[in-house]
């Protein structure tokens, strides 16, 4: 236990016990002065925190510091907790004498994948990282006030720990952990009237979102800015986005278990035939003459709405067969868990996926719908700028409009018959609306993507 708070600590203090440490050691003493300097970066002693202090002393001095001195991570190890003793911060002494350091010291001495487990291992059990919650996650590359933020609730949870209110290992301290962290992010901001942390650090991704949007297309960046404000807080889904899962659940309850596939990875034609006969979109009449395969590649909604299924690990691929996950089973008869699932993958990835996404932020953006051949003029101009191109003849080209619609027509037909999107008129008049349920669910996806954690740059 600290005998003191940092705050609390004098600045003349801790040029006392420097000296005090210098007068057994000369060599010891500068040591210290290093360990301060590189702990408090002239902040003065306030700023001393146990998370900084287990970044350094769990990352820093295995990985940051050039020498071949034998034994220089035990050694500093020793001069922070002799440092700490001398200012009454004992429990961060402690930390320096752990059990919990040498095993990370001795697994950076073995190999960088051993030292970086051992690290990740005794951060999540110091009490004072700050662990993912429901509905946020911190992101691997963070911004000044995402930093910011993790420092704040790592603090508090500092205080928890240093007044009795939580105790690492005691049971359920993961689940007062993360009450302490909730509570700790929807405080108040300390510099910004209003704002919470946690609001700070959706405003800063969203920010960041409109901006990585403006270094790579002025009409990306546009239509981005036309929809950022909206995704600031939760997307409640409306009365009508239930009865959008309809059609998901109703395939995931005829499906059961399991079903076979074939060779190809298409589902069984014996099974296709029996969805048919009761389909909830109405499996289209074929010309006469037509030879009816039934095969999913003829039915542009089961094939689009089985892989909506997998992405969003309602049904997984093992081998030969396709089966119904645990989650799944689950969705048949809970539409709330399906709207979850489901529009947090509602959009498919690559090329197909740019263009659905760029198709419904236009779309969001827009209160009385989108003229569908302005809609793949205006994607396909967007993918141009940011460098997409077609390959015909093996010569490249910018995106024709074809293939807009081409990659398009698989989301617009499954979001129409979901209910999510509704057309009116004829192909080249043809305009193309959100419903309030398809409102909801692209605005509900793109919050995800846009407010969610960044562990990549780009």
């Amino acid at each position: 236990m600290n005998l003191r708070d940092p705050s609390e600590i004098l600045e003349t203090e801790v040029v006392a016990a420097i000296a005090r440490i210098a007068a057994a050691d000369s060599g010891l003493g500068d040591d210290a002065q290093h360990v301060y300097d590189v702990l408090t970066g002239g902040e003065g002693p306030s700023v001393l925190r146990q998370s900084r202090l287990q970044a350094w002393l769990w990352y820093e001095v295995p990985n940051k510091y050039v020498t071949d001195e034998v034994g220089y991570k035990e050694h500093l190890a020793v001069t922070a907790s002799l440092l700490f003793d001398e200012l009454g911060l004992h429990r961060y002494a402690a930390i320096c004498r752990s059990q919990a350091t040498a095993e990370v010291h001795a697994a950076f001495d073995d190999s960088d994948s051993a030292g970086f487990a051992a690290l990740r291992k005794a951060m999540q059990r110091s009490g004072v990282e700050p662990p993912d919650l429901d509905g946020f996650e911190w992101s691997g590359l963070m911004g000044i006030e995402e930093a910011t933020a993790r420092d704040a609730v790592s603090a508090a949870l500092e205080r928890a720990l240093a007044a009795g209110k939580l105790t690492v290992g005691a049971r359920g301290w993961r689940k007062a952990q993360a009450a302490l962290a909730v509570a700790a992010l929807d405080s108040d901001h300390d510099t910004q009237p209003g704002q919470s942390w946690r609001t700070a650090v959706i405003t800063e991704r969203l920010q960041r979102w409109v901006t990585q949007g403006e270094m790579m297309s002025e009409r990306l960046a546009e239509a981005r800015s036309q929809v950022a404000n909206r995704l600031l807080h939760p997307i409640e889904p409306v009365p009508s986005a239930l009865d959008a899962m309809a059609v998901p659940m109703w395939l995931l309850r005829r499906f059961g278990d399991s079903q076979p596939l074939t060779q190809a990875g298409n589902l069984k034609v014996a099974f296709i035939r029996s969805l048919h006969e009761d389909c909830p979109w109405g499996y289209p009449e074929q010309p006469p003459g037509y030879q009816q395969r039934h095969v999913e590649a003829d039915d542009t909604v089961l094939w689009s709405l089985r892989a909506w299924l997998q992405r969003g690990h309602a049904l997984r691929r093992r081998h030969n067969r396709l089966h119904r996950t645990a989650a799944g089973a689950q969705m048949v008869d809970d539409a709330a868990l399906a709207w979850e699932r489901l529009t947090r993958h509602l959009l498919p990835s690559g090329w197909d996926g740019f263009v659905a996404e760029l198709a419904a932020v236009l779309l969001a953006a827009s209160d009385d719908g989108v003229d569908q051949g302005q809609l793949e003029l205006d994607v396909a101009e967007t993918a141009a700028d940011l460098g997409w191109r077609s390959s015909v003849g093996g010569e490249e080209q910018l995106p024709p409009r074809w293939t807009i619609m081409r990659a398009f027509s698989e989301s617009r037909h499954l979001w129409r018959e979901c209910g999510l999107l509704t057309e009116e008129g004829d192909y080249g008049e043809r305009r193309l609306t959100l419903t309030s349920a398809g409102t909801a669910a692209v605005l509900t996806h793109l919050r995800l993507k846009a407010a969610g954690p960044r562990h990549q740059p780009f």
